[in-house]
């Protein structure tokens, strides 16, 4: 054995080490292998009960956890869909005026659901190539008539939104927990929002008009994404 090297912390690395594998090979789902984990820690006394729980009694992690929690909840219920088909059956009768409905469904979506990726691939991505399609616009020759500017469009708000709210990205959180420990400065979740306010908002503004003045797409009037919409609202 090393010197300087507690056989405990060789025994933690091994509770680790077997843990981080379970997470790989996910034999039983993710949540059991880390309670069979920490349960380990403690039943071979590696750590005490005050020490495997430290964790748990880190607000952070309950950020995070209820922020899935909610985007749980969008998943299921298809709010998120309704959310974006609302705002696209009141302004999407334009190509630039889509685009926005879009960033506006980001912006409400984006305090309860803490991944960019999960919002705009699992809410906006499948309702973006709805509309594409309605107007015939697909990957290859026929991608500039609207799908490429809907497209980056989306991807442009979508890093915004990321930094507008403490809960609309998992790093986030831990970003506002790396500053109380280093500089001492408590960044609470509406300190953030206010912070990140004006600079959003004026990024999500622009971002749209941008991707429009560089992609030039084909169509410009899109009265058919609002009749989509009612008829998507329809069905729900």
């Amino acid at each position: 054995m090393p010197a300087g090297v507690e056989l405990r912390a060789w025994h933690l690395f091994a509770i680790f080490s077997g843990t981080i594998i379970g997470l790989i090979l996910q034999p039983v789902p993710m949540g059991s292998v880390v309670l069979i984990g920490t349960t380990a820690t403690m039943l071979t006394n590696t750590l005490t009960l005050s020490e495997a729980m430290a964790g748990y009694m880190n607000g952070t992690v309950w950020l995070i956890v209820a922020a899935f929690l909610f985007a749980r909840a969008f998943s299921k219920t298809g709010l998120g869909r309704r959310v974006a088909y609302s705002f696209i059956r009141a302004f999407g009768t334009r190509t630039l005026r889509l685009a926005y409905a879009l960033a506006l469904t980001d912006l409400v979506l984006a305090p309860g659901i803490p991944s960019g990726a999960a919002r705009t691939g699992g809410v906006l991505y499948p309702i973006v190539k709805s509309l594409a399609s309605t107007y015939g616009s697909e990957p290859g020759p026929t991608a500039g008539r609207i799908g490429t500017f809907l497209m980056l469009s989306a991807y442009q708000v979508h890093a915004v939104t990321c930094a507008m709210f403490l809960t609309s990205m998992v790093a986030n959180p831990l970003i506002a927990e790396l500053t109380q420990k280093t500089v001492h400065i408590q960044i609470t979740w509406a300190g953030w929002a206010i912070a990140a306010l004006v600079p959003g908002l004026l990024c999500l503004v622009a971002m749209p008009y941008l991707v429009f003045r560089l992609t030039k797409p084909e169509i410009r009037d899109t009265p058919e994404a609002a009749d989509l919409a009612r008829a998507e609202l329809a069905k729900m």
